[in-house]
Order: C-alpha cells, then sequence, then structure tokens
C-alpha cells in the first residue's frame, strides 16, 4: 500500500520550501570531538538568510562562541560529555538543536568536510589561490552546510637543489616498499633552503605568509589544512617532516592548523618493506608528536591503501586513511573505489574513517593537467559519486576549482539530507547487501535515529526498471520512503518499491518503519 500527498499538499510544498528557505536551519551532526585541554575550533552550520546571530547556551567553562559568525572555540580541560543548546536566529525567527561536545580521546567523530588544493590548482597551488578559494566558498554558503577545513596541498615548501645529498640518498633505496617522489628540476621556482638554521620549514616564494593563513581561515569560520610526508621529500619533490617530525608537528600546532595530510611519497626509499609495523612507523611517529602539541590536529593518513590499512589504520593514531591512489574523473575509477569499500563497514567507526580520496565533483583535473578545466563524469555519475562517499561515511573533501563552481555542483554539495547521512553520529558506513538480477546494488546504512539510507547503484550503461524489497535490508515490511535528492516524501509503502534508475546513476532513500 503507498499512502499519496493529497493535491493541495502537493501544491503548497513549494511555497513551503521557500519559506522554510529563509528561516535559520542548523545543519551538521549533533556532536563534536575535542581531546581535555587542546585548543580546537568549530563553526555551528547554519543555513538561511543572513544576518543571523548565534548563541549557545550551557557552553562549558574556557570556551566561547562568536555571536556573529557561530564559531565556537576555545578549550575544555575536563574529560566528558558537555550537553549543550545551539540557536541561530535571524529575522524571520529562530533554530535551536541539542549538541554534545564529546572531550576524551577521539577526534573527527563523524567524516572531516572541506576543500582541498590538489585537484584546483595541482603543483601551481599558492596561498592567494587557497585564500580566493576560501573566500568562494564562504560567499556561497558552503559553510553553512558543513564545508570547513581549507587544506593546502603539495607544493607548499621548497624543493632541495639539484646537487643537496637527499637525491643520492634517495636514489640508494635497498628496501621494497612503495616509493614516489618527482624531481628535481620540475619546480624551478620552489628551489631553496628547505630549513632554517631552528629545523623550522622554509615555505616557497608562494607561501611566505603561510603562518598567517591559520588565523585568517579561524576569522572566516575554517579550520586550516596543511600537508606534508613523512619521507625526506613529498610526492612533487619538496621537503617533508623525515627526521623532523616533532619540530614539524609544533610548527603545525603553533601556528594554528587544524588538518594534517601526511602522504607516504619518498618515505618508502627509506622502509624495509611494506609489513604492518613498516606501514604504521612514520604514522605513529607524527600521531604521537600532534598529540604532544598544544592543539588539536586531525591526522590524516595518506598511503594509498598499502597493507589493507582499513585493519589496522586506528594503530597508527590517525583519524581517516586513505584506500586508494589518487582517483580520477571517469566512471571505471570511481566505481572501483566505491567496490573496493563494498565490504569494509566493519571498520568504520567514529574517529576512523576509510577515505576513497578526494571529491572529483565540479572542474577538477589540475594534478595531472596543471589546472582545472572539465570533468569527465556525466551529471548522473557525479550525483552517484557524492551519494556513495557519503553512504560510505568517506571524509568530504571538494577538489572543484571554486572559481569555476557552476549551479549543479552546488547543489549537489549544498543538499543537507544527503550530507546528514554522512555526518550521522552512529558513524556505521554503508555495505553492499546484494546485487539484483538486473546487476542494480543494493546498499544500506544504519543511522542513528533507527532509519535506514538506502542506495539503489545501477552500474550498467542502460537505464534500470528495479523492485526493490524490504526485505534485503530489513526484517519490517511497511516502511516510510522519504528521497534525499528530491527532498520529498514518497509515501508509505508495503514490503516493496518500484523505480526506475538512470545509467551510472543512484536512487538514495531514507527508510522509516511504521
Amino acid at each position: 500500500m503507498r499512502i499519496l500527498l493529497t493535491p493541495i499538499l502537493v501544491f503548497m510544498l513549494p511555497f513551503m520550501a521557500a519559506a522554510q528557505q529563509t528561516l535559520p536551519h542548523i545543519n551538521g551532526p549533533r556532536l563534536y570531538g575535542a581531546r581535555p585541554g587542546k585548543e580546537f575550533i568549530y563553526t555551528i552550520p547554519a543555513s538561511g538568510e543572513r544576518p543571523m546571530s548565534f548563541q549557545v547556551k550551557r557552553l562549558p567553562k574556557g570556551v566561547t562562541v562568536d555571536a556573529g559568525s557561530g564559531v565556537i572555540s576555545g578549550s575544555i580541560k575536563k574529560a566528558g560529555s558537555y550537553k549543550v543548546e545551539l540557536v541561530a536566529v535571524n529575522k524571520h525567527g529562530k533554530s535551536a538543536k541539542a549538541f554534545t561536545l564529546v572531550i576524551g580521546d577521539k577526534l573527527a567523530l563523524t567524516p572531516p568536510m572541506g576543500w582541498s588544493s590538489w585537484y584546483s590548482f595541482g603543483r601551481s597551488v599558492t596561498l592567494d589561490k587557497v585564500i580566493r578559494s576560501a573566500e568562494i566558498i564562504r560567499e556561497k554558503g558552503l559553510q553553512q552546510y558543513g564545508w570547513s577545513v581549507i587544506e593546502i596541498d603539495d607544493p607548499w615548501t621548497n624543493q632541495p637543489p639539484n646537487n643537496d645529498t637527499t637525491w643520492i640518498k634517495l636514489k640508494q633505496k635497498t628496501g621494497t616498499a612503495y616509493s614516489y617522489y618527482e624531481g628535481p628540476d620540475n619546480l624551478p621556482g620552489r628551489v631553496g633552503a628547505t630549513r632554517d638554521a631552528n629545523g623550522t620549514l622554509i615555505p616557497n616564494q608562494y607561501f611566505k605568509e603561510i603562518k598567517k593563513f591559520p588565523a585568517l581561515m579561524h576569522k572566516m569560520g575554517f579550520k586550516a589544512g596543511i600537508y606534508s610526508s613523512p619521507g625526506p621529500l613529498t610526492c612533487g619533490g619538496v621537503a617533508g617532516s623525515y627526521g623532523h617530525e616533532l619540530t614539524d608537528a609544533k610548527f603545525f600546532a603553533d601556528n594554528g592548523f587544524d588538518y594534517l595530510k601526511y602522504d607516504w611519497c619518498s618515505y618508502g626509499s627509506l622502509a624495509k618493506d611494506e609489513s604492518k609495523a613498516e606501514l604504521i612507523k612514520p604514522y605513529r611517529l607524527m600521531s604521537d608528536a600532534l598529540r604532544a602539541q598544544k592543539r588539536d590536529v586531525i591526522h590524516a593518513l595518506c598511503q594509498y591503501g598499502m597493507g589493507n590499512v582499513w585493519e589496522w589504520g586506528n594503530e597508527s593514531g590517525g583519524q581517516l586513511w586513505r584506500t586508494e591512489g589518487d582517483i580520477t574523473d571517469n566512471w571505471k575509477a570511481v566505481y572501483s573505489a566505491i567496490k573496493k569499500l563494498a565490504d569494509k563497514a566493519a571498520y568504520v567507526k567514529p574517529g576512523n574513517w576509510n577515505d576513497p580520496d578526494i571529491l572529483q565533483i565540479g572542474v577538477v583535473g589540475a594534478q595531472s593537467e596543471g589546472e582545472a578545466k572539465r570533468n569527465h563524469l556525466t551529471p548522473d555519475e557525479q550525483r552517484t559519486h557524492f551519494s556513495m562517499w557519503c553512504m560510505l561515511d568517506a571524509p568530504l573533501l571538494i577538489g572543484a576549482n571554486m572559481e569555476l563552481l557552476d549551479d549543479f555542483t552546488l547543489q549537489l554539495i549544498t543538499n543537507e539530507e544527503v550530507i546528514a547521512v554522512n555526518q550521522d553520529a552512529l558513524g556505521k558506513a554503508a555495505g553492499l547487501k546484494t546485487v539484483l538480477p538486473n546487476k542494480v546494488e543494493v546498499w544500506s546504512k544504519p543511522l542513528e535515529d533507527g532509519s535506514i539510507a538506502v542506495g539503489l547503484l545501477n552500474p550498467t550503461d542502460q537505464e534500470q526498471a528495479t523492485e526493490f524489497s524490504f526485505s534485503t535490508v530489513a526484517g519490517s515490511s511497511a516502511f516510510h520512503v522519504r528521497d534525499l535528492w528530491q527532498k520529498k516524501d514518497l509515501g508509505l509503502f508495503e514490503n516493496k518499491v518500484s523505480a526506475s534508475i538512470p545509467s551510472h546513476g543512484i536512487i538514495l532513500w531514507k527508510l522509516v518503519k511504521k
């Protein structure tokens, strides 16, 4: 049986939606994790007409909220769960949400969300380009949906001159571990001394003001992200952190960085092999160094899935770990990354996230072409891509050049109902439940409120008419079904529901038990 909306209600829905868009609405997760005594920043993600003011009721000692920006910052000395109420107010009304500051031993209780420079600018990245991207993200209202990390990727430090002994030492590799680094002579504008007399990293000419970057990001309500490698060189061939881990961790934290992408790269020339112990070693070293600092810094392991990293990534002290090499904007690459995680939901939980790489939506391609200028994924493929990253509880980092952001991409990344699947506090990733006779895949993910997120993914080259039985994912026979992309209640269904799915497309539903 299906319950249909009455005609008068259907007629009123567009007007109701328009009115709701002007009201404040607090998005994002219902909790945030920080360590005792560590400095942190969290911006209340609230959509609705500006200007808007914010308050937090029952805020614990040690932290404050900026009423104009909604930025919560400070530190809480004592471990515990602090239940507060977030409030957002504009001229149309107010919105309130229960929220918990979880002060303990875990960071990133929901997957990080933000933007990375790699697929936008590649090796031509500059501080000015990153700051401009952050400005556009704020202007477009993406912060209001939880997009908070602005990450500077490779290469922001200097490359050693071609006669530096680093190049010779790396070529003397004797182990069997994977190693990759570029240079010398590939970055002529970024060559110079790599560290000062105190051992501190020297930024290249395009990042001279990098120490001011975190403060600027915090003022704008963002978290500041940075990039390095456990090897002597990054993948692009500039200075990494090998032998200077404590110095670099202090540099990052003292200057206010909140997020570190730590890329294996040239470390493979030093590792003996790809045994679990050798793979964990450099990441555990940096995790311990970061934990010793005054500030919470999320540690993102980038090592391409070697040694089944999802099985031991948490032992490294990191909060997320790459399960793939760099992916590209083609269906084969995206679908392969999805299928690789079909049976790995058991390794995902709050503070432990599988990362299949940066989102290939919008205008990307700078990592291979030097400039972001295309996307080879169809609109349906991009929607599937984003849907499945949300279903898999993957970190959500936008790779698109913000200067070239189009309306379609903006609509994808501001659908708060789809994002909420990713940011659900239960922290359970989706798994592949079954493949139907027409090859349509049924993926499901339990949500904290007892509902179920279901994705019907069509990997074939033709549109598929599909009949989906609730028994595939649950024992109950009747569910209220909501289409998350359409933001529309479809009705109450008994036993099954039918749908048509475009080639490489997806239907994303939320099932609520009758």
